[in-house]
């Protein structure tokens, strides 16, 4: 298993110096990129056997089972959870929250460039509601219904260093795609949010983006359906009706929905079981429709380099959004999302993602050398490279130079 792992992510450090390119537009050529490197034929053709399996899907499998145990890597089994929890270790979840936001002794800035004030952060901390956490609470289990985002406190202000640059919403942590598993630990003072945990972060949604369910049980059947629809397109239209005229929302690459059924001479449509939230919030399942000319595959895709290729060129020109918003997708969002169509399991942050795998080099080694001949051996589209604050996935090296996307 160990030289298996190999293939799956190796990560170091590695130190870019890009002089001179000023601010350039996602469709922009950088220098030493041709059109034709556009194309992820370009690098795969490049790849002895690109179609060899690098995992089988029981090694997958393994991997996750091990991945799931680290602690290190903020990752949770969701159905495994147990379903009480002591007011103490609620309010343990809190002090992480805030210790890794590290609001103390900075100056933030919300909308309009205006200063968080103290009044606004009594307010914020008035609406964590501990005054109604109890000494033994049972966590409640439910899915997403649709694209929601998750912060780190529920408010919906945003907090920046720099009141000129809003769109590194401190505040923010991801997007949440529908068919998520929850956990709800908690409910804020104000009733619009709930305190949930996701299989890769935890955080604060609008109560509106969930549906929680009457007993754990409901949960636990949805997810051991194995007869699932991934979607490996950027973005697909899911639909309430089959004749494909009204959306319910836009399931993100990497999502997954059993099947009911599957399209024929007659439907031209694949029918999949949704999550819904009735009026009162509880959970419903109900019939999804999706297009059979859609980018969607029956199961996980083989994981080959060639797959991981053209899974991330598709994302290739995308635009960048810290935190996903505006249907964007991050640097880490990026990673996990090509590598969930493998059903691979992933930490949502690039610092959690670069422990997994086997480190080729010392990570805090600054011999270039040293790292020139680790990439001459890692195999593309199966090595991430991460520098604090990015990662990235090698792609190849073209003319003695080494390409990433």
């Amino acid at each position: 298993m160990q030289k298996l792992l190999i293939y799956l992510f190796i990560t170091f450090f590695l130190y870019l110096k890009i002089f001179g390119l000023g601010y350039l537009s996602a469709s922009a050529l950088l220098p030493h990129v041709s059109r034709e490197m556009n194309n992820p034929y370009f690098w795969i053709n490049k790849i002895k056997e690109p179609n060899r399996p690098l995992l089988t899907p029981e090694q997958i499998q393994k991997h996750n089972h091990e991945v799931l145990k680290r602690v290190d890597l903020y990752l949770c089994d969701v159905m495994a959870m147990k379903e009480e929890w002591s007011k103490e270790e609620i309010l343990h979840l809190f002090k992480e929250d805030w210790d890794g936001f590290g609001a103390d002794g900075e100056v933030r800035y919300g909308k309009n460039g205006k200063v968080l004030n103290e009044y606004f952060w009594d307010g914020l901390i008035e609406n964590l509601n501990r005054i109604a956490i109890k000494e033994k609470n049972s966590i409640l289990f439910g899915f997403i219904t649709r694209p929601t985002y998750i912060r780190v406190f529920p408010t919906d202000e945003i907090s920046v260093s720099n009141p000129g640059i809003e769109e590194f919403d401190k505040f923010q942590h991801s997007s949440v795609n529908p068919g998520t598993l929850i956990s709800i630990y908690h409910f804020s003072r104000d009733n619009q949010w709930a305190y949930i945990q996701t299989g890769f972060i935890r955080g604060w949604v609008k109560k509106t983006g969930l549906a929680i369910a009457k007993d754990k049980s409901e949960i636990l059947n949805y997810e051991k359906e194995r007869n699932r629809l991934v979607i490996t397109g950027n973005f697909v239209k899911v639909f309430t009706d089959p004749i494909l005229k009204e959306e319910i929302f836009k399931a993100q690459m990497g999502s997954t929905f059993p099947i009911i059924n599957l399209p024929d001479d007659k439907n031209r449509h694949y029918i999949v079981k949704i999550p819904s939230r009735t009026a009162s919030g509880c959970l419903v399942f109900k019939k999804g429709y999706i297009s059979s000319e859609e980018d969607v595959h029956l199961g996980f895709l083989p994981f080959t380099q060639e797959k991981i290729a053209n899974q991330a060129f598709k994302l290739l020109h995308t635009p960048y959004g810290w935190g996903d918003k505006n249907e964007s997708r991050d640097c880490s969002r990026f990673i996990l999302d090509v590598f969930s169509t493998f059903g691979i399991i992933m930490p949502r942050n690039s610092k959690f993602q670069a422990k997994l795998g086997i480190p080729l080099v010392n990570p805090e080694s600054h011999d270039l050398e040293e790292k020139k001949i680790a990439l001459n051996y890692a195999p593309p589209m199966a090595t991430i490279l991460r520098l604090p604050g990015h990662i990235m996935l090698y792609i190849g090296k073209h003319q003695g130079k080494y390409y990433v996307i």
